[in-house]
């Protein structure tokens, strides 16, 4: 993982953390596909969430694997000194080939889309609000 950015404001925001997707900065993914970018949007009235974000890639092979609960956590740098003080930022999620192109094309086998669910954890460790992208379609290449 490249790294992870993002951007505070000090707007007024609910005390209830609250995490919600924003965009990615491809509309679909295919063979030549290099990078990939996840933007989500991370409010908190009263700071008092913790500087990570979990996130897990999801798309379906034939035949449907069993679902996993494993997560990837990021930092989220500079979000614990907000603490006691408004949160409203949009965090980056940027991604090489080797995150998100984890099927086996030349062999045949390619999922149609991808998506991501990602949330927060607050500084009691319990887990905030869930958000999940919209599926990008994959588009395989003709082989």
């Amino acid at each position: 993982l490249a790294g992870l950015l993002y951007a505070c404001k000090n707007d007024s925001v609910s005390t209830k953390p609250v995490i919600t997707f924003d965009s990615s900065r491809a509309p679909f993914v295919d063979s030549t596909s290099q990078q990939l970018a996840v933007t989500f949007k991370v409010q908190d009235g009263d700071g008092d969430i913790e500087n990570k974000i979990a996130w897990k890639l999801h798309y379906i092979l034939p035949p449907v694997p069993p679902l996993t609960d494993s997560f990837t956590y990021s930092q989220m740098p500079n979000i614990g000194q907000n603490n006691g003080s408004s949160v409203n930022a949009e965090v980056v999620i940027p991604m090489q080939t080797f995150d998100f192109r984890l099927w086996l094309e030349d062999k045949g086998i390619s999922p149609d889309s991808l998506w991501y669910t990602a949330f927060i954890l607050e500084n009691a460790g319990n887990a905030i609000d869930t958000s999940t992208t919209p599926k990008l379609p994959i588009f395989k290449s003709k082989l």
